[in-house]
């Protein structure tokens, strides 16, 4: 923490007092207590770390069950820092009463109440999602921040995000997705946008670098649009998927593949039409070429005359299996897997495998769906991208 009281009720911010001498003499004469739960917490100001106030070992404070780290300690301060210097008037750890939490920082810009939770550990879903329903409850924004540490780039256009990650996936007004991130030690304020996720880790993005010194308010809470990924690179990725081997599924027993194999479907052979990408795609953790492989069995494969709900039931009682599942992401407002299936579906009418015959009603267009032999697959497919790259990338949009 960088924020606590006297026992005479004055606060104390670290923020603006950091010469070492003057807090060691301010530690003989004072103590200190938690603004939070009132118990005691200790003043340390060495040379290894920037002087902090620590609660003592074996507290019941929530507080204390997120112990800070250095790089923690120095982004929030740079974050702060940062906000002053635009004329704005954050508040340093402000305790909110009215929901007993305390973010990093607090500040109002352009009339709008703002919350920052600069999260550098990983803590349980369960409190990630409570802490920004009670900011939203409390007309408050919130703005959850990655370390900068922990964007792990695997190359040019593809990132690899855990489960928790996803946690951070916000939208700015223009409906843009987007995870900010921050790094102390290069100082720099890190964006990933255009979140397409590929796999259960995998997604393809654009990551944008910026200086915190050089970088202004609305690049953190309404960051511009940088360039969007191209198609070629989800079909790139798509087809190394389709290519599926057991060390990539871990098992010759992966209900998947076996579900797969089952309905003599080989995996390389799969329907071009089968592991497309929809805007809403991130809302479902289960891979594009699972859950719509499942919708290809269920549906599309056993009729020629389908309805919407036949496709929507079926995908629910894939969620309820635990065959497909979906992702819970706090921040963003329409938290709903079925969006991205309506997506679908509607890609599909767009790419004539789906044919809309009565006011309910779909015709399956089985010549779309057939499997292809190995000879003709590869020739088939550059035929379907070339025929409808650019209704697939203008739906992105």
């Amino acid at each position: 923490m960088l924020i606590s009281k006297t026992k005479h009720g004055e606060w104390i911010s670290l923020a603006s007092n950091r010469n070492l001498q003057k807090l060691k003499e301010l530690r003989k004469l004072e103590s200190f207590y938690c603004p939070e739960c009132e118990e005691p917490v200790i003043l340390k100001a060495g040379t290894k770390k920037i002087p902090h106030f620590a609660h003592l070992r074996g507290s019941a404070c929530t507080e204390s069950f997120e112990r800070e780290s250095e790089y923690h300690l120095k982004g929030k301060f740079a974050l702060f820092t940062w906000l002053k210097s635009h004329g704005l008037s954050p508040a340093l750890e402000p305790y909110l009463k009215t929901i007993a939490q305390r973010p990093d920082i607090s500040f109002n810009y352009k009339g709008i109440q703002y919350a920052i939770e600069y999260q550098c550990s990983t803590i349980p879903q369960e409190l990630f999602q409570k802490r920004t329903e009670n900011y939203f409850k409390e007309n408050i924004s919130p703005i959850w921040i990655m370390a900068g540490k922990n964007v792990k780039r695997k190359n040019n256009n593809v990132i690899t995000l855990s489960k928790f990650d996803y946690l951070f996936l916000a939208e700015t007004p223009s409906n843009t997705l987007y995870i900010p991130a921050y790094c102390p030690i290069t100082n720099s304020l890190i964006t990933i946008q255009h979140i397409l996720p590929i796999s259960v880790k995998n997604t393809l993005s654009n990551l944008s670098v910026k200086s915190l010194n050089s970088a202004g308010v609305m690049d953190l809470i309404h960051p511009n649009n940088v360039r969007p990924y191209f198609l070629r690179n989800w079909i790139y990725e798509t087809k190394k998927t389709k290519n599926i081997t057991i060390p990539l599924y871990g098992s010759i027993h992966n209900k998947f593949l076996q579900e797969l194999y089952s309905h003599g479907i080989i995996p390389s052979l799969l329907p071009h039409e089968i592991g497309l990408p929809v805007p809403s795609i991130h809302y479902i953790e289960t891979p594009a070429i699972e859950w719509q492989s499942y919708i290809y069995i269920d549906i599309l494969k056993s009729g020629a005359t389908i309805t919407v709900e036949n496709i929507i039931h079926s995908f629910q009682r894939r969620v309820r299996n635990q065959d497909i599942r979906l992702r819970s992401l706090p921040l963003l407002p329409n938290n709903d897997g079925l969006i991205a299936v309506k997506e679908y579906i509607n890609l599909l009418i767009k790419i004539n495998v789906l044919q809309p015959i009565e006011e309910t009603k779909l015709k399956v267009n089985h010549s779309y769906l057939k499997l292809d032999n190995i000879q003709n697959y590869l020739e088939s497919e550059q035929a379907f991208y070339n025929k409808y790259e650019r209704i697939i990338s203008e739906s992105l949009r």
